[in-house]
């Protein structure tokens, strides 16, 4: 089977057209889209892949190849670029041109576990079966390649974990050492005589939990440990973000505790650590709770921070009109996920108040026996939120969302996009014993018709029991089950396959 993982250049125009003509935009659309899906709501290598895999062998490998390369790439999603290049490695490993594929998608020596426990689950039947587990001969060049930019003190910062993992892939490549030192490297981490390296936190952890001679001397050496975790940098985003309260209850000087409030309001810090809003909310509440000395100051950290946030920087939402309606029902003060301190009843005011404070139109509302547009406040973002719950109850306790498209149809008025946030699926499902006239997909589909028919729909179904976690609905209507980071960049992504397949066009 001929094909091409071409990079930029090496093919003319013509032959970009004609492999774009070959492939249809609707069916490269529908595949992209079910990759995202199951890139939020499926586990890798599960059963819920099996008809995803079967349209990948089927499939044209150049225009997969490109799109591994895109979304590793353009979007940074390792996990499905991994993927797709695994399954293509054990269909066409002994191609040269999948082993150039595989290298430009695995970057990092780190990367090789998992992108070889993808290809474990790539293999048919038979090859499991066979005598040699490795890839092919050009696929395993390439990882090699990633394997000798090692060195002993990059390797000593990774996990006990990762030292394991990659001794593991180092047993399965088997590389031949380009240089005497390369070869004691390998031998080292072979035989795991590389420690591992601790970090700020693992220290810290250790002075908490020791035993000291007095209260005192415990504080000071917990004060003097952030003291130098915080003016040396070695604490990390994620940590002191985490650990705010201890932190305080260690004393730290003013000084300590301006350097520490910089860094949590740092627009490149926050931009590294990808923290989450709700993250950022969760730490805040903390810190309000608290009658301590420096608490006004971190708060006002955490205010900046939540503007540079990862939904702060999505490009989701930017540009057009957007309606955010939330359900303030009863259900909806249960947390996040399970666990911390954030309701699902939180997602929809922070992400209303955080596009608004990028500058996007918003229009903001409750929904229940009646739809309640709400107005917010533009900042403060966090200080707002705990003001937003005095409001529950107004618009009543069902879950009328039809309410937000007949008040749309009826000022005509047009939204590139609109979003519901509930606990329960929506989508062609009418609840409380509803009558007919209450669907929501009919009155979507009349609103699409008569005023806006680029408009997009999306129902996102907090609780998530046992639903997929995301699909796409014909007439631009996105289901989405349970809350992930990520999740907006996605939504972005799959509203934007156009401009995918024109990025597959231009990269041919």
């Amino acid at each position: 089977m001929k094909f091409n993982f071409s990079l930029r250049g090496r093919s003319s125009a013509d032959a970009r057209y004609a492999f774009v003509k070959a492939g249809s935009a609707e069916t490269q659309g529908d595949l992209y889209k079910a990759l995202l899906s199951v890139t939020y709501g499926a586990a890798w290598g599960t059963d819920e892949l099996s008809q995803l895999r079967k349209e990948v062998r089927a499939g044209d490998p150049e225009l997969l190849g490109r799109m591994a390369i895109h979304l590793a790439g353009d979007r940074n999603w390792r996990e499905p670029a991994f993927w797709l290049t695994a399954e293509l490695a054990a269909l066409y490993g002994n191609d040269e041109r999948t082993g150039l594929l595989v290298a430009r998608v695995v970057r990092q020596a780190m990367d090789i576990p998992l992108w070889l426990a993808f290809h474990d689950r790539a293999k048919t039947p038979g090859q499991r079966a066979g005598r040699s587990q490795r890839p092919a001969r050009a696929v395993r060049r390439q990882l090699s390649q990633l394997l000798h930019r090692l060195d002993e003190y990059q390797f000593s910062r990774f996990s006990r974990e990762l030292q394991a993992e990659l001794r593991g892939a180092l047993q399965t490549l088997r590389p031949r050492a380009a240089d005497q030192q390369r070869k004691e490297l390998f031998r080292k981490i072979a035989r795991n005589q590389i420690p591992v390296r601790t970090t700020w936190e693992q220290e810290w952890h250790v002075l908490h939990h020791q035993h000291y001679d007095s209260p005192e001397r415990r504080q000071v050496a917990l004060r003097d440990k952030w003291k130098e975790g915080i003016s040396s940098f070695r604490i990390g985003y994620m940590p002191l973000l985490d650990n705010l309260r201890p932190m305080l209850c260690a004393g730290v000087s003013g000084k300590v505790l301006k350097l520490a409030s910089d860094y949590l309001g740092n627009a490149a810090a926050i931009a590294r650590s990808g923290v989450s809003p709700l993250r950022l909310l969760e730490a805040w509440r903390v810190l309000r709770r608290m009658d301590q000395g420096g608490t006004g100051m971190l708060t006002e950290a955490l205010e900046k921070a939540v503007l540079h946030s990862n939904w702060a920087r999505s490009e989701f939402g930017n540009g057009g009109v957007s309606v955010i309606a939330m359900d303030v029902s009863n259900s909806m003060k249960r947390t996040l996920g399970g666990a911390g301190e954030i309701q699902r009843f939180d997602v929809a005011p922070l992400l209303s108040m955080v596009w608004k404070s990028r500058g996007n139109t918003v229009i903001t509302g409750m929904i229940g026996n009646t739809w309640k547009p709400l107005p917010l406040p533009f900042r403060p973002v966090l200080m707002a939120m705990d003001e937003i719950r005095a409001h529950e109850g107004e618009a009543g306790y069902a879950i009328n969302a039809h309410l937000i498209l007949q008040d749309l149809l009826r000022k005509r008025q047009v939204v590139d996009r609109v979003l519901v946030f509930t606990d329960c699926r929506l989508w062609d499902n009418r609840t409380f014993n509803q009558s007919a006239g209450t669907d929501l997909g009919h009155w979507w589909r009349q609103y699409r018709r008569e005023v806006a028919p680029h408009a997009r729909l999306y129902l996102f179904d907090l609780a998530g029991y046992e639903a997929r976690g995301l699909e796409c609905m014909d007439e631009d209507v996105f289901l989405i089950a349970g809350w992930k980071d990520g999740i907006l960049d996605l939504l972005d992504a799959a509203a934007s396959d156009g401009e995918y397949i024109g990025s597959i066009r231009e990269n041919g």
